[in-house]
């Protein structure tokens, strides 16, 4: 039975709470992926460790 919020189980680290969450409901895996990504990238243009040049080359990338 799915938990809802597996990455609330205490004393995962941080690389098991993210990867619990994407992966626990096989099909919502590529949409909690890319939900994940798109906030990941956000908050890091947000804080200056990327600009939307560099996200947009990623994306060319990665769409080719």
């Amino acid at each position: 039975m799915p938990t809802q919020n597996p990455h609330r189980i205490v004393g995962l680290c941080t690389s098991s709470k993210v990867y619990n969450a994407l992966t626990e409901l096989k099909h919502l895996e590529g949409h909690r992926s890319a939900k994940f990504l798109s906030l990941l990238t956000q908050n890091l243009v947000r804080k200056g460790l990327l600009n939307e040049q560099e996200v947009m080359h990623m994306l060319d990338q990665v769409v080719d």
